[in-house]
This record gives C-alpha cells, structure tokens and sequence, in this order.
C-alpha cells in the first residue's frame, strides 16, 4: 500500500485570473513565501477530493499568489477550481530556521495558561482577519499572539483574565 506524503493546507484558490487559466492563490499566510517556488500542488475540492497538478508558473502579487497549473489552460476550467484548498507536500514547504515551527503543527498539543492550567488541546487554526487563532477541544479561542512557548508538546498561553470563561 502507498502512503501518500503529509500534506499541509497552505491556501485557496481565490478566483480565475484572465482568459488563460491562471489562479488566484490566497495564502493562509498572507506572508507566507515559497508558493512560487513549488514544483507541484494538490487542491482539494469541497467534497474532500484531492487532484494533484504540476506548476507550470507562479508568481507573487499583491494579493496572493498567480499561478498556472498544467492542464487548466483556461478561464473555464480554472473556473471550476475556485475555493480549492491548496495542499502542499511538508517536504517541499520551506526550511525553517532554529526555533520556528508551522502554525499547522500545534494542532494536538495541549495548552496550558501561564498558571500551568490545563485549557484545552488544539484542535485547529483559524484565520481571523490578520489575525490566527487556537480553537481549542473546549471551544475556545485564543490568539496565537498569546503564546509564550511551545516546547515538550505544551503550549503556554498568556491570556488575558476571562479569556477561557467567554465559551462557558
């Protein structure tokens, strides 16, 4: 049996961009960088199905990223792919330096508050304008700029007074 490479959701496709086919990638990140660079992407549709396509050329813009994939070769077809989800395979993303980590891979850790009480694992990232946010298994949510450190599969949170008493 094959087992297909971890992949991580990086994006979605905005809309077509011009006659050719061309889309428009909206990065999760909005400074993310290295979508140019990829050889190759997944989208996956809303029903949950994955399609892999080669690059044929990318470029950054203003509001993301144009990129034409081999196979879509026009309006009509790039049509159809708007509101993919971008998937990338983990070993093609960017290094990244001494202490940094994907904002992907807290999902699973607990969180704890500066006080060392437990609040809740991570069970997914959400974008919030500029901003990202932790919803937690309680279903609360907490700013990724409150995290002080990330280490032994803990996180620690300071969080203002009230903050875990909002979803209650």
């Amino acid at each position: 049996m094959d087992t297909l490479p971890p992949r991580l959701a990086v994006g979605r496709v905005a809309r077509a961009h011009g006659v050719r086919g061309r889309l428009l990638i909206a990065p999760y990140n909005a400074e993310s960088m290295g979508l140019d660079k990829v050889p190759r992407l997944w989208l996956e549709a809303r029903d949950g199905t994955q399609r892999l396509f080669e690059v044929a050329g990318a470029e950054r813009v203003n509001l993301g990223y144009l990129v034409s994939l081999k196979g879509v070769d026009d309006k009509d077809v790039a049509d159809t792919l708007r509101g993919n989800v971008v998937l990338m395979a983990r070993e093609e993303l960017p290094q990244l330096s001494d202490g940094e980590m994907y904002a992907v891979d807290l999902i699973g850790l607990k969180l704890f508050d500066t006080q060392g009480a437990d609040r809740g694992v991570v069970e997914a990232i959400e974008a919030a304008g500029p901003n990202e946010l932790l919803r937690l298994s309680t279903g609360a949510l907490v700013p990724m700029a409150f995290v002080r450190e990330v280490q032994d599969g803990r996180i620690v949170v300071e969080a203002p007074e009230g903050l875990f008493e909002l979803g209650e």
